[in-house]
């Protein structure tokens, strides 16, 4: 470092630069706006209609509106809305023959994937009721440990417990929906007729049981659960506002309420105790706004119970999926017929959604989402919460119904429809596509980040046995080492693409081949290739320099370019996020940000270098400034980044690299400051997108609602234990950096830089085992700024990031392999002789002597 006499001309500057850096950051809120997107069994009784009644289209019940509409929500249909629920339904079950119900809806609206996780990697039918009425992920219980200490179970979710019925005209009926599980328990809230006086004709109040038990299992999660949110909020309106002057008769006709039908519905409607209000056998038979139907789940026999051929929770013998998708469109077909007959003339038309609230095996998928009806045009629904035409995640369904209502939700999230004039197969084989591509990458996550954990224990072990002594001492060691080196270099060239190949691998669609899964692994492949030979072309590919400086730029214009256009790459990618974990839908990924800020660092090290020697001293200030202000633009943008530590991480790297350019010494007090500056200009930024309204707030404004409301802390917990979740379920990834960290001090000789460690001590002994070229290239002080800019936003990263132990981990990954291809720049030099010119002749005797004891001089 530079003698501390210079600080004080220097640190005026310095301030400037950081002022300039916050007057910067705060242009963030001036981006462009979120982007959103462009634009169990039903109850038998002893009426119920036979199963085998010919289907009714849903073009007799449901119509799209003639109106053109980019939010459901905008024009508030004056008819009632039905939620139909099919845990396990995925778009790729809709065929116009098979389940021309389905297919009728499909055709005639809007539809959608559908993220159905909640607490755990997969979701029970009752997990999928409980968390669409609270607008939270929740989890039904008994917990698994019960199921499992339950020798009788055959399936892995717990049965939905119907709720005990009362009626006031017999305080001692005690009824339970034929076909499923009788609770016995009495009630607790009042009598029978307390209870019926609730609820509206057709309608009565249940108790579903032991509703502590199904609760049980978000105990201590971090997650809050606001059981029955979407049925108290509907009731809360009708007793809390007055009849509208202008509202419509038919509007007028229908009661504020939400019927509930099967037990499904009743775990979606039921409140913290347990009590369903508006429970019914026949909820077309109600007068309710809005009806909460459950007609099954469709499931294999070692996953589900009430599967769709009968009402009970008894597992059938044989299973076959397309013979109980049929008999749900068949069911779904009786239901219509009801819609259709039970509406009054000159009514309005019902709005129609079918959604698969759950999983139908222990293999997560994308779920079946469709509307149809006043506001849903043909094409694609969406949320601001994924910013991602066709694709909803469960969490949206209870505020997109209230707003379809006509009714405020805590979060603010609407259904927003983008219209689609394609053919409606061609419509549906898109989003069967998306849905096997998040598919595909599932269940392809674990062995792609297999296979870069053991190409870099390999690496590690090769640099530990190729550069050590017994291996390049030896005689002809002088010969053989820059052979060595350039291997390693080509080698660690070709690994560094293998990220990017990843990300680029989304631009081909390769989820549209028979087999997607060679598929992915060709796409990978070839865009890893691409990036590498890029990485080769002229001027820039004649020096191991200018590849590792195009490889990182790239890296980093492929994700800015990525995020600034709809982060369409980070999602659904191998390096990415996936929309069936549901962890993130749009923005920088914790991999995603631990390349860009990698690649940031180490290109403006090398280009802020290459400026240095050929005499352009101003642009060594004006470059890192203007690139870095960017790269935090892009990675902060609550409208293309959205990644607050990340962006904090960039920030902090950011600073640092710009003190020691500037020569400014860096104290652990002004590391602090960086830190806390850093800090402070995004809680700043997340204040004003806090600003927004609800719906249109980023992780930014959700976070510091998060600080207001309380929930900080809990979400902060929530996050450390994600993080030691990662590290017990893939120890692999998490013993990485200190890998990284031994190969970079030892197998690469770092310590060598430092002058106070002699090759006299106990560590320079132990260092000089190694043959690495590290210390040649870090003579260049500007490299080594930019490496310490990288491993500063690394270790903000791994602090402040969500699963933040992916930060470091997978920027090693990039990181190591830089270094080592940088190292074959000085291959054929001799190791451990420094330049004097920079760190003076006696250094430079020192070094001497220490080469021609080892024996490398």
């Amino acid at each position: 470092m530079p003698p501390n006499s210079s600080l004080p001309t220097r640190l005026p500057a310095f301030r400037i630069l950081v002022l300039g850096l916050t007057l910067g950051l705060l242009a963030l809120v001036l981006g462009p706006p979120a982007s959103h997107a462009s634009a169990a069994p039903s109850p038998s009784s002893s009426d119920q209609p036979s199963i085998e009644t010919a289907p009714h289209t849903a073009s007799e019940t449901a119509s799209a509106s003639s109106a053109a509409a980019s939010t459901a929500g905008a024009d508030q249909p004056d008819g009632r809305s039905v939620v139909v629920g099919i845990p396990g339904l995925t778009l790729n079950d809709i065929d116009p023959d098979r389940t021309p119900n389905l297919y009728e809806l499909f055709r005639s609206g809007a539809s959608a994937n559908l993220n159905v996780r909640t607490i755990g990697s997969a979701t029970c039918p009752g997990s999928g009721w409980l968390s669409m009425g609270a607008g939270a992920r929740a989890m039904a219980g008994p917990s698994e440990e019960a199921i499992e200490d339950d020798e009788d179970r055959t399936a892995r979710c717990p049965t939905m417990t119907a709720p005990s019925t009362h009626t006031s005209d017999d305080g001692d009926t005690d009824e339970s929906t034929p076909g499923t599980t009788k609770s016995t328990g009495s009630d607790a809230s009042g009598s029978d007729e307390d209870l019926d006086a609730k609820s509206v004709p057709g309608t009565t109040t249940a108790k579903i049981d032991d509703f502590d038990s199904v609760k049980a299992p978000n105990i201590g999660t971090g997650y809050t659960v606001d059981y029955g949110m979407l049925s108290r909020l509907v009731a809360e309106n009708a007793a809390s506002e007055t009849e509208p002057a202008d509202a419509s008769a038919n509007d007028a006709s229908l009661d504020a309420c939400v019927a509930a039908e099967g037990s499904g519905a009743a775990y979606a409607v039921a409140d913290s105790e347990g009590i369903v209000r508006n429970y019914t056998d026949d909820a077309i038979a109600t007068n309710c706004r809005l009806d909460l139907i459950d007609l099954g789940a469709i499931g294999t026999r070692s996953w589900l119970f009430n599967p769709i051929p009968n009402y009970s929770y008894t597992m059938p013998v044989n299973f076959n999926r397309e013979t109980r998708v049929a008999e749900a469109d068949k069911r779904l077909g009786v239901k219509l017929d009801e819609i259709q007959k039970s509406a009054e003339p000159g009514s309005a038309d019902p709005t129609i959604i079918v959604a698969g609230l759950g999983d139908s095996s222990g293999l997560p998928q994308l779920r079946a989402f469709i509307a149809s009806g006043p506001g849903y045009e043909p094409g694609t629904v969406s949320s601001a919460s994924t910013r991602t035409p066709g694709l909803l995640q469960l969490t949206d369904l209870a505020p997109g119904l209230l707003n379809q209502l006509g009714l405020d939700s805590p979060s603010g999230i609407a259904f927003e429809t983008t219209p689609d004039s394609d053919d409606p197969q061609d419509r549906l084989d898109d989003l069967v596509s998306a849905s096997q591509k998040a598919t595909t990458i599932y269940q392809h996550l674990s062995t792609f980040s297999l296979l870069l954990d053991i190409t870099f224990y390999v690496l590690f072990i090769v640099c530990g046995i190729v550069l050590s002594r017994s291996i390049l001492g030896r005689r002809g060691g002088a010969t053989i080492a820059p052979f060595i080196h350039r291997s390693l270099a080509w080698v660690s060239l070709l690994i560094a693409s293998l990220p990017m190949g990843a990300f680029l691998a989304g631009l081909f669609p390769w989820a549209r081949l028979s087999q997607p899964g060679l598929g992915l692994s060709v796409s990978v492949a070839v865009g890893s290739i691409l990036v590498f030979a890029v990485s080769l072309l002229p001027p820039w590919g004649r020096t191991w320099r200018g590849r590792v400086a195009a490889l990182a730029l790239l890296s980093v214009l492929v994700i800015s370019v990525d995020l600034a256009t709809g982060s369409r790459l980070q999602g659904n990618s191998l390096l990415g996020y996936n929309p069936i974990v549901g962890g993130r839908f749009y923005g920088l990924g914790n991999q995603g940000a631990a390349i860009f800020i990698v690649g940031l660092f180490i290109f403006l090290g090398l280009a802020i270098s290459w400026l240095r020697a050929h005499g352009h001293r101003r642009l060594v200030i004006v470059l890192p400034v203007v690139l870095g202000l960017a790269a935090v633009f892009v990675s902060g943008n609550p409208s293309w980044g959205a990644k607050f530590g990340g962006t904090i991480a960039t920030l902090a790297g950011l600073l640092v690299l710009l003190a020691l350019v500037s020569h400014i010494r860096l104290s652990v007090f002004r590391l602090i400051l960086i830190g806390a500056a850093s800090l402070a200009v995004l809680i700043g930024i997340a204040f004003l997108d806090w600003l927004r309204a609800p719906g249109e707030r980023s992780h930014f404004g959700n976070f510091f609602d998060q600080l207001v409301t309380g929930e900080a802390l809990q979400v902060i917990g929530r996050k450390l234990g994600a993080n030691l979740h990662i590290i017990q379920v893939n120890p692999a990834l998490a013993i990485v950096t200190p890998l990284a960290v031994i190969a970079i001090l030892f197998f690469l000789r770092y310590l060598l830089h430092f002058p106070r460690i002699g090759p006299a001590s106990r560590t320079g002994r132990l260092t000089n085992k190694w043959r690495g070229r590290l210390p040649q290239v870090f003579e260049d002080q500007d490299i080594h700024f930019g490496f310490l800019a990288a491993v500063t936003g690394m270790a903000v990263g791994l602090v402040l990031t969500d699963s933040g132990i992916a930060v470091p981990s997978t920027g090693a990954m990039v990181l190591l392999p830089y270094l080592l291809a940088l190292s074959a720049e000085h291959a054929d030099e001799t190791a451990g002789i420094r330049s004097s010119t920079r760190r003076g002749g006696a250094a430079g005797s020192r070094d001497t002597a220490v080469s021609k004891r080892t024996g490398r001089a």
